[in-house]
Parts: structure tokens; C-alpha cells; sequence
């Protein structure tokens, strides 16, 4: 997989510029790089804010980027994380009254101050406290002295795929309002989402009060999570997986015999197409997540993947001979799992190499 670290660190400083024109914190969400060093630091040569990651594995890892790039913890800590989370990170999301505790004795033992966002379930039905149980969290917050409530958040989209729109943005800065009237201070942040919000923000209307986000997705590979379109003023083009064809052949559409379960538990389907030229691309679930690779050559259609095998349609053009090479840009579920696999070869690049069908013109990028 070739990784173009210029194209990323544009990303970052435009989304930089787009957030602050606003009076918004970017915090570059980097855990899709699995912690790789290459990522890390080109989304700080972009300058960003704050860099999240949701595992304290990644943190451990991640470059000293110094007090003014503070480190967030996107995923709710286990009480049994707490002295790790002090320790890796100066901020955190929390909605459980148990973790808080716990991070507040790990500071203490530490002789820290942590901060921590406070996550309100808003419709996706993932993590976060309700609306109506905030205030009374609050006030056993308040009797943990070695925590600051630095801010108000919320996460839609990632579960129940609930839109981010002004309206319950609009809901959020309001429950930001009463929890300062609470607390007699103002929130440092109050943290409207994921790249979901981003949309918001480039139409001008992302509701006043909202002060930071939390962007990931959009900036690695510069779509909308929610439509897939492209973003103005982002690459698209900053990752490229490819693979080598080891079969090229006619074959019949419809597989012949029972249909059963496959090796992953699914009942394969297929639609009557007659005769296909068919491909097989030394490229498998156990390497990525094949259903969200999109085919750089528009002619070529994805048939379906085993673990070590990606069957493509090559009906629409007879360039392609066993030995040449595919490019794919992959999607938010193929980047993570190509990351994730030790048999994905990644490769950083100041300049993505020409798309070549022939193996002898362009180094191999799997192994």
C-alpha cells in the first residue's frame, strides 16, 4: 500500500485553516494508521491541534509533539485503564461515573490533572451519558479533585448511522450552556463530532458554540463518511493498495452445485451474467477489506473475496495478463484492515508512483 505523506499533511492544514477561520479545535483522529510513526508525523507536519487515537497501545507510540498538541483518548476507558490513560494522555472521553473515579486516583498517584470530555448519547446509541443524567454526573465529578471537566461532546454516525445535522448540534451547545451554568465557568470545548460534522462546517452552517471536532475519516481519505462524495479542497488520493493478477480466464457468472455457507459464515449470491473474463488478484480478507476497495480502472468490477483471493471482472477490458498489476483506493473498512495486516506492505511516498499493469515498471506493494 503506498501512503503519500505530502497529500495528508495538505489535508491536515486545510482542514486546519476551514476549523480555525471558525474558532474551531481540530483534533486529527489517527487511528486508522494503526500507529504508524509515517502517519503520525505527516499529519503533524499539517499542524494540528490535538492528535486522538482510540487505543493506548497507539498512544504509547505516538512522536512528542509537545504540550501545545495535547493527546485524546477516543474510546470510553476501563476503569482498569486508568493509570495508562493518565499516563498516555492529557484528555479523555468518559460517560461512566466508575472510569472517572478511577482516572482520578490514577492522577492523583501521579500527581497529575486529567481532563476529561463528557460523552452525551444523542441518538447513535453508542457511548454517552443520557441529557437528563449530566447534571447529577456532574456533581460527583465535581467531588473528584484530581479531574477537570474540560468539555461536552457527542458521536453520531458510527453505529446506528444517524446523521450530524444543525439541529442536534444546535441540541448539544444547549446542554454545553446549562452545564456551565452548572459548573460557574465556561467549557473549554464543546466537541460537535466526527467528520460527519465537516459538511456543517464547509456550508456555513455549523451551530455557534461548537468549538471543536473530531476528524478522522474525511481526512485520511478526503470523502464524506455519510455520501462518500468527495470534499472540496481534499485528496482523495493519499492511500493506494495494488496487487499482482495470478489468474486471467473465462468463466460462468453462476457458480455450479449447492450453495452452502462460505468459510465466513455467508450464503454467497449471484446474478446471471452469462460468460465473464474473470480475474484473481493475490489479495484477500485475511490483507483488507475487499468490499470497500473501489477499482482505480473504472472497467473493472469486484466479483467477491476469500482470505487470500479477490475475484474481479475484466469482461469490460481484455487489456489485463496474469503478472499485472491492480490499484484500488480503499475505503475507511479496507485502509484500517490493510493497516492491521502484517501481509500489507506500506510504503511511504513523496510521490504516488504511475499506474503501471506491468510489474517490471512499478515495485510490488504487497508481499
Amino acid at each position: 500500500m503506498y501512503f503519500d505523506a505530502r497529500k495528508l499533511s495538505e489535508n491536515v492544514r486545510y482542514l486546519k485553516r476551514l476549523c480555525a477561520v471558525r474558532g474551531v479545535t481540530l483534533a486529527t483522529v489517527v487511528k486508522a494508521g494503526c500507529g504508524w510513526d509515517a502517519l503520525v508525523r505527516a499529519v503533524l507536519e499539517g499542524g494540528c491541534d490535538m492528535l486522538a487515537d482510540s487505543r493506548l497501545e497507539n498512544l504509547a507510540g505516538l512522536p512528542d509533539a509537545g504540550p501545545q498538541v495535547p493527546r485524546m483518548l477516543l474510546r470510553l476507558p476501563a476503569p482498569s485503564e486508568a493509570e495508562a490513560v493518565v499516563r498516555l494522555s492529557e484528555i479523555s472521553l468518559n460517560s461512566e461515573y466508575a472510569a472517572l473515579a478511577a482516572l482520578n486516583a490514577a492522577a492523583q498517584r501521579l500527581g497529575r490533572r486529567h481532563r476529561v470530555l463528557l460523552m452525551v448519547e444523542m441518538g447513535d446509541r453508542r457511548e454517552g451519558v443520557a441529557p437528563a443524567a449530566l447534571p447529577s454526573l456532574v456533581e460527583r465529578i465535581r467531588r473528584l479533585p484530581a479531574l477537570e471537566v474540560a468539555g461536552i461532546g457527542t458521536n453520531l454516525g458510527c453505529l446506528g448511522g444517524i446523521r450530524t445535522t444543525a439541529d442536534k448540534l444546535t441540541e448539544l451547545v444547549g446542554l454545553a450552556a446549562r452545564l456551565e451554568a452548572q459548573l460557574g465557568r465556561p467549557l473549554q470545548y464543546v466537541s460537535g463530532g466526527n467528520s460527519g460534522a465537516l459538511p456543517l462546517l464547509l456550508e456555513g452552517r455549523l451551530p455557534a458554540g461548537i468549538n471543536h471536532l473530531r476528524v478522522g475519516f474525511a481526512m485520511l481519505l478526503g470523502r464524506d463518511p455519510y455520501t462518500d462524495a468527495p470534499l472540496p479542497g481534499l485528496h482523495t488520493d493519499v492511500f493506494s493498495l495494488e496487487a499482482e493478477l495470478i489468474e486471467v480466464g473465462t468463466k460462468q457468472s453462476l457458480p455450479h452445485g449447492e450453495i452452502v455457507l462460505d468459510a465466513f459464515g455467508q450464503v454467497p449470491s449471484f446474478e446471471d451474467r452469462g460468460e465473464q473474463l474473470r480475474g484473481i488478484l493475490g489479495l484477500g480478507r485475511l490483507d483488507t477489506d475487499c468490499a470497500t476497495l473501489r477499482p482505480e480502472d473504472g472497467r473493472v468490477g469486484l466479483i467477491g473475496a476469500s482470505s487470500d483471493h479477490l475475484v474481479v471482472d475484466l469482461t469490460a477490458t481484455a487489456e489485463y495478463q496474469v503478472g499485472d498489476r491492480l490499484r484500488f483506493a480503499p475505503g475507511y473498512g479496507a485502509l484500517v484492515q490493510a493497516m492491521l495486516s502484517p501481509y500489507v506492505e506500506k510504503r511511504s511516498v513523496t510521490r504516488m508512483p504511475l499506474s503501471a499493469r506491468s510489474p517490471s515498471r512499478v515495485s510490488p506493494a504487497l508481499r
